[in-house]
Parts: C-alpha cells; structure tokens; sequence
C-alpha cells in the first residue's frame, strides 16, 4: 500500500501517477492527427449541377467552339475533374484539356467537355451552342444534359420551318433583318474597338458624361444596365460591337446568335428575330 510523503498534496500525488499513463495517449493523438492531415483529403460531397448555354461573342474562348467554362470553385472537386484522375481524389482540369463532369453525385451523370476556364456563378455549367449542336445527337447522355437537348426539340421544329438568317445572311428574306443588324454592329464597333485600345478605365473616362456609352466586362457590355424583364430583374447588356462576324447580339442583349438551332430554341425569344417565314 502507498501513502503520502508527509506534506505532499493530494494534487501532487495524482500528478505523479496519473502523468506516465496520459502522456502517451496525447502524442498517440497528435501522431494521428499529423498523418491523416498531411496524407489524406476528403473531397466535399458533389453538388447539384445546372447546365446553360452562352455565347458571349468575342469574349467566348477559342472562337466559341464545343466547350465549357465554369466558376472555379468547382475545379477539382467531385464535380469537375480531370479524367486522368478519379472522383474520390480528382485534381483540377486544365485549360485546353478534356474535363470530366458530373451533375450530381451519381457516376452516370457525368461527360466530358474541353474545359475552357471560368465563367459563370457557382452551380452551373455553361456550354457553348457548338457543344449543344456536337453531344445533344449522342445516345446515353446524363439526365440533366439530356434534358436540355429535349426540352429544345420542340422549338428546333418550329424553327426548321423558317429561314435561319444567321445561318443564310444572303437568302432575299434575310435582307431587312441582316441588314439591320449589321448595322447595329458596325456602329458599335467602333466602341469596342476604342475601348479595347484604350483600355476600359480610359475610355469610360473619356466619355463619363455619357453614361449610356460606357462599357463593362472588358469593354463587351454596357455599363449602366438597361436590360429588365417582367419580373424586375435587371442586366447589363451585350453589346453589338462584341459579338464576333456572321454572329449578332440578341433581342435582349444576353447573347450572340450565331445560327445555332439549340442556342435558339433554348434561348426561346433572344434569337427569334433572325428566323423569317419562308
């Protein structure tokens, strides 16, 4: 049996008996939390993705062709990743290089696209009208995408009774509404090209007692928002100017109309005007 040495505490007494058996649990501890932060990472859960279509005219990389582009939160995570590695340890696309994509957590909600950069919010992934045109045929598509391409059948029906302007600038029914519309860019031009000169910050400067012709977003919108619908909501407009050649700005300033039959029934009355009667 043990007893106290006379004048030693109680406190010191339990100090003594109690720190060998502890100290080795704390480094077994901090052992363990040194290796699995330095040698292992839990990727977050996938996400519910959105797919959306966009062409923002010159600003659109690689003359807009079959790509996508999204916000790069979501690079290298369960939803976007490059196809060399795996969803429980993805690594981050590269610009220029396929990109595997997944719409939701289920592996067969999942393509691939040449993966362009950033673009838009968080949640969504936006997709050039080339991307639409080249993977909507394509059998075994992902629920979400898939649904896209259906949802934009019926209005292609529609549309393939009409004449495609963009696409036909010089059948005769075209002429009002190209014209029209070359003109509008033409005139615009001459902005963009400015302010791509001069740079955005100057040429706002240059003309800051006329608001309604200052730009935004690398001189490709306007800077004082005049776009609005129905429901209140408000944006900055595209601009003619920016929209590359044989494409034009939309009703409503959110895209260029380049002639696509699924940029134009997905987009419903942006791109309207450049199909006539026949």
């Amino acid at each position: 049996m043990t007893t106290l040495n006379s004048g030693a505490s109680v406190g010191s007494y339990l100090r003594f008996f109690i720190r060998p058996v502890l100290a080795p649990a704390y480094i077994l501890v901090f052992f363990t939390i040194a290796v699995l932060g330095s040698n292992s990472f839990v990727p977050p859960p996938a996400r519910n993705m959105k797919p959306t279509i966009y062409d923002d005219g010159k600003s659109c990389p690689n003359n807009c062709d079959a790509h996508v582009v999204f916000h790069k939160s979501h690079n290298g995570t369960k939803n976007a990743f490059d196809p060399t590695s795996s969803r429980t340890s993805p690594t981050a696309c590269v610009v220029g290089k396929s990109c595997m994509l997944c719409f939701s957590a289920a592996d067969n909600s999942c393509m691939t696209a040449t993966y362009r950069g950033g673009g838009p919010a968080r949640g969504r992934f936006d997709f050039t009208p080339a991307y639409f045109d080249e993977n909507c045929p394509k059998p075994n598509l992902p629920a979400a995408f898939g649904a896209m391409c259906r949802e934009a059948a019926p209005g292609i029906n529609r549309l393939n009774r009409l004449v495609n302007c963009v696409a036909n600038p010089d059948d005769p029914k075209c002429a009002t509404v190209i014209t029209a519309a070359r003109t509008r860019q033409s005139n615009d031009e001459v902005f963009y090209n400015e302010c791509k000169q001069l740079g955005e910050a100057a040429f706002n400067r240059k003309y800051r007692d006329q608001p309604a012709r200052q730009r935004s977003n690398d001189c490709a919108y306007e800077k004082v928002g005049t776009g609005r619908n129905s429901q209140g909501e408000t944006w900055t407009k595209l601009l003619p100017g920016a929209c590359r050649t044989g494409t034009f700005v939309g009703k409503d300033g959110t895209d260029c109309c380049n002639g696509s039959l699924y940029e134009a029934a997905l987009l419903v009355t942006e791109c309207r005007q450049f199909f006539v009667t026949r």
